[in-house]
């Protein structure tokens, strides 16, 4: 059961620096993207539990960090940003909370060509008034 509450906070992180990317890439981060902005975000939860899901979802190479400047601060902060995989991740867990879908089982990286292939959903026809 752990493992389940872990998974579930990484998903929650993925969607949380999903909400708060802004414009982080040309100008200043938001607070809610440093370390500190996101352990008070997610301050039910157990700090060092906080701190091994972003260390494993850098490992993983879904978010990586960087020092920038962040809004409110004049020293530059370190700052936690989605890597274009954790977008597209991010994303996929976004619609399908939407959705109300569960989240699809995790599968491991059998390397490129390996694994399901994605697939757009089908179009729906659109209802005439």
């Amino acid at each position: 059961m752990e493992g389940d509450r872990v998974g579930q906070l990484q998903r929650e992180l993925l969607i949380h620096l999903l909400d708060h990317r802004g414009q982080q890439v040309r100008f200043e981060a938001d607070q809610w993207t440093t370390e500190f902005g996101i352990l008070r975000k997610f301050s039910q939860e157990d700090a060092l539990g906080v701190k091994q899901a972003l260390r494993s979802l850098e490992m993983s190479r879904l978010i990586y960090r960087r020092v920038q400047y962040v809004i409110g601060f004049s020293e530059p902060k370190l700052v936690y940003s989605l890597t274009p995989s954790g977008h597209r991740k991010a994303v996929d867990l976004r619609r399908a909370m939407d959705l109300k879908l569960p989240p699809e089982p995790e599968t491991p990286d059998l390397g490129p060509g390996a694994g399901p292939r994605y697939t757009d959903p089908p179009e729906t026809a659109a209802p005439e008034p």
